[in-house]
């Protein structure tokens, strides 16, 4: 119940449009109730059964009222127009009613879509705000095609199972308390064993639906599954031709494509016996109805009349369809709150990085950045990644840390803007710990390349403009010239407006670098961070690139993470990492006097 209510919260804003919604279907079985009724005058006429009253009475909302006074007007038109015009005025009312009635419907399942679309962007909205909030260790810890089924798939199947069961709150209770009310009024003791009746048909249907949520939420972890293999298969398929490995990424696909369907054909199963089942469940209530109806009419001392029994029959008829799509949406919610478990493992997600109460605004870095006796290690890691941290990068530094693959220099750059927290020890800007400041303000301070240039598959206009989304043309023209971009990106047939594709595909990796360099130049942060961007790159573009980091740096506050000698050499300060602990720092030419780790690493080009 918990985690339905965490989705039904959804509605409050659409609060009034709901009750508009409810108004309608009232009015909406109001007409149908009237339009089926209809059939008991229409066979007193037949069969010259019909009561008529000599006098109207003050109309009032009550069934007594109504029927009075339809009857005096009914026999009104009788006397003076004849039986055949009497009918042809019940068959006029008839057809009224059902147009009103079916445009009232058509209005109240209107307002029901509005609401059901205006719920789901939400949660898409409210889940996109959270993923995008996350620190890093979420991430760290989750599939990528988990979250990507969460957002897309399990949303859709929320959207399908409870959003579109929304006719079960708002039209199918208002039709069946409709109904029921006229067959109370028409007969109390059919009535008492259409209400007995009931609650068995529940009891049937929730013993066939008890496993489907479980059963549910298994195959939707499954279909995450499914994207994820999707996903590494389609960012990887330049390593799958390569070593010909297509039939195993193929059986790996197949296996797993197998064990979802075999799952979902169960639930699916099971799902599909909710019309059979309401529909003997149906047919066995009409046939009890008939049996004890049809006594009360034939027995000597009947007790109710036989164009009313049909009347009721006829009422009856239209209980079962809103009682069978109840049932239905039961089946639909227990279904989709499987999916609404994945996607609360979301929304209620607690994040390990926020703001402070007090956090306090960054807007300058004015003197250095500063680790104290950091330590800190991945919460899925029992080691420590970073052991006892301290040196200091002032302002206007260009500092290169150093040291093989896996010793902690990425980790110790991700501390800086709070990617992630130290377990202990603390990092400071100008003097105060990183956790004081505002998140955004803070990582405003800072602009990245990385070695692998991360683009999206867009405009190179709007890449760039990923930068600073409030730049000018001008600035964004000339942030590329100073990358040593513009040149290029004039040569692609449009321009600026040329579609980048997935990941950048339409670059080299040397235009895919530039185009990065731009876009940090746009930024124009006062922190630069460099994650080797020239170690995977042929000579020209090597030096093209080399060209636009020196004017990335300019005035900048630089921090590199080193993979080649040459890109070093000239760094205010160099601080070598061994096994997450900082085993030398300074100068090229101190480290190299030293004789010591560093000295060692260039020798063997180990950095």
């Amino acid at each position: 119940m918990k985690n339905l209510i965490s989705i039904l919260k959804y509605l409050v804003p659409y609060w009034s449009v709901a009750i508009f919604s409810v108004v309608c279907n009232l009015l909406a079985a109001l007409f149908s109730v009237i339009s089926f009724t209809m059939v008991i005058p229409f066979l007193g006429l037949l069969f010259s059964t019909q009561q008529f009253v000599e006098n109207s009475v003050p109309f009032r909302l009550t069934a007594e009222s109504v029927q009075h006074n339809f009857n005096y007007y009914l026999g009104q038109v009788v006397y003076n127009e004849g039986q055949v015009k009497a009918l042809l005025f019940i068959i006029i009312i008839v057809l009224v009613f059902t147009v009103l009635k079916n445009i009232f419907l058509y209005v109240g399942k209107a307002m029901i879509i509005h609401i059901r679309t205006n719920v789901v962007q939400d949660v898409r909205n409210e889940l996109m705000d959270k993923i995008l909030d996350f620190d890093l260790s979420y991430f760290s810890d989750q599939r990528r095609g988990d979250i990507i089924s969460k957002m897309i798939v399990d949303v859709k199947e929320i959207e399908v199972s409870i959003i579109s069961s929304l006719e079960m709150l708002f039209k199918d209770p208002v039709l069946i308390v409709v109904y029921m009310y006229v067959l109370f009024v028409m007969s109390v003791k059919l009535s008492l064993i259409v209400v007995i009746l009931f609650p068995v048909s529940a009891i049937i249907i929730g013993q066939i639906g008890k496993n489907l949520k479980k059963g549910t939420f298994r195959g939707q972890e499954r279909i995450g599954a499914l994207v994820g293999m999707l996903q590494e298969t389609l960012s990887g398929i330049k390593i799958v031709k390569a070593f010909s490995a297509e039939k195993y990424v193929n059986d790996r696909f197949k296996e797993q494509n197998r064990n979802f369907s075999s799952l979902f054909s169960k639930v699916w199963r099971k799902r599909s016996l909710a019309n059979p089942v309401n529909d003997i469940i149906g047919t066995v209530s009409i046939l009890i109805i008939m049996w004890f109806g049809g006594k009360m009419v034939l027995s000597d001392n009947a007790t109710l009349t036989s164009q009313v029994f049909i009347g009721y029959l006829a009422v009856f008829t239209q209980v079962i369809s809103p009682a069978k799509s109840f049932s239905g949406g039961y089946y639909n919610v227990l279904k989709g709150l499987a999916s609404v478990e994945r996607i609360n493992s979301i929304l209620n997600h607690q994040y390990k990085i926020d703001d402070t109460d007090d956090a306090i605004d960054i807007k300058e870095f004015k003197e250095k950045i500063e680790f104290r006796n950091v330590l800190f290690g991945y919460d899925d890691e029992n080691q420590t990644v970073l052991d006892n941290i301290s040196f200091t990068i002032e302002k206007g530094q260009t500092v290169a840390l150093v040291g093989q693959s896996g010793s902690g220099k990425s980790t110790i750059v991700d501390l800086i803007p709070r990617f992630y927290d130290p377990h202990s020890g603390d990092v400071l800007i100008d003097g105060v710990s990183v956790k004081s400041y505002q998140i955004t303000l803070l990582r405003n301070l800072f602009g990245y390349v990385n070695q692998e240039p991360i683009l999206f598959n867009d405009s190179i206009y709007n890449n760039l403009l990923f930068g600073n989304s409030n730049a000018t043309e001008l600035e964004v023209k000339e942030a590329a010239k100073r990358a040593f971009a513009h040149e290029f990106i004039m040569q692609k047939e449009n321009g600026y407006q040329t579609n980048l594709g997935e990941d950048g595909s339409k670059l080299s990796l040397g235009e895919k670098q530039r185009i990065s360099i731009a876009r940090a130049l746009l930024k124009n942060a006062p922190i630069m961070i460099l994650d080797e961007a020239t170690s995977a790159l042929d000579y020209e573009s090597e030096q093209l690139v080399r060209k636009a980091l020196q004017e990335l740096m300019k005035n900048r506050t630089t921090i590199i993470i080193a993979h080649r000698l040459s890109t070093i050499k000239n760094a205010d300060k160099i601080v070598v990492i061994d096994q997450g602990k900082i085993v030398e720092q300074g100068t090229h030419d101190q480290l190299m006097a030293l004789n010591g780790k560093y000295k060692q690493m260039t020798e063997f080009e180990l950095l």
